[in-house]
């Protein structure tokens, strides 16, 4: 059971930056048949396959827990490189992305742990706004934490469903083949960060938010 929730979990983490790389090279194909310099789309797919490897390294570590090394990050820009190679598909769904973060937020974090946290909930967002909407990023603190907020107008979710979210195995996209581990990988991430991740929906038709809560550095 624990051999095959792992493998699922690779399959599952890894295929987002992979897909990425996939639709990122066929953008590069696209410049380059016009003539223009694919250099940039290029970078981008280097990066992401770059972080499938890391992700490979995150997942190893349910097998051997270890402590992060949390160091005192800006918040803006680690959310922002997470959102930077996904850009493109909120853009072909007609999704209206609106960030607001200040940049004097510094959160104790782990970079490419938290990157993945926040790519894990800009796809679940992604999956939610198939046609199109609007997704806001905002930040502040509040004493000693700093929390992150995503708040999307899609289809939200029932009350009933809201509870056994973070547990394994469930999800609510089993016909398009997610596993339904993504959150709860997010959620051992943020619980190693000192953080946590909640979610909050009013019912169905009526929007989510999600809120990523971190030491402030």
């Amino acid at each position: 059971s624990t051999v095959g929730q792992m493998m699922s979990g690779v399959v599952h983490e890894v295929r987002t930056p992979l897909n990425t790389v996939i639709l990122t090279v066929e953008h590069a194909q696209s410049v380059l048949e016009r003539g223009g310099d694919p250099h940039e789309q290029l970078q981008t797919a280097a990066r992401e396959a770059d972080r499938a490897v890391e992700i490979l390294s995150d997942i190893l570590d349910f097998a051997k827990p270890s402590a992060l090394e949390l160091k005192p990050l800006p918040l803006a820009p680690l959310v922002k490189a997470a959102l930077e190679p996904i850009w493109i598909r909120f853009d072909e769904r007609g999704v209206d992305v609106w960030v607001e973060l200040p940049e004097d937020l510094v959160v104790r974090a782990s970079a490419r742990h938290f990157h993945q946290v926040v790519t894990i909930v800009l796809m679940n967002s992604l999956d939610a706004l198939p046609f199109g909407g609007r997704l806001e990023l905002t930040a502040k603190r509040t004493g000693a934490v700093i929390r992150l907020e995503l708040r999307d107008n899609c289809v939200g979710i029932d009350p009933a469903v809201l509870k056994g979210l973070f547990e394994p195995f469930v999800t609510g996209r089993a016909e398009q083949g997610g596993t339904g581990l993504g959150l709860n990988v997010a959620r051992w991430i943020m619980h190693k960060h000192g953080g946590d991740v909640a979610i909050k929906s009013q019912g169905i038709g009526k929007g989510t938010t999600v809120v990523l809560t971190l030491p402030a550095a």
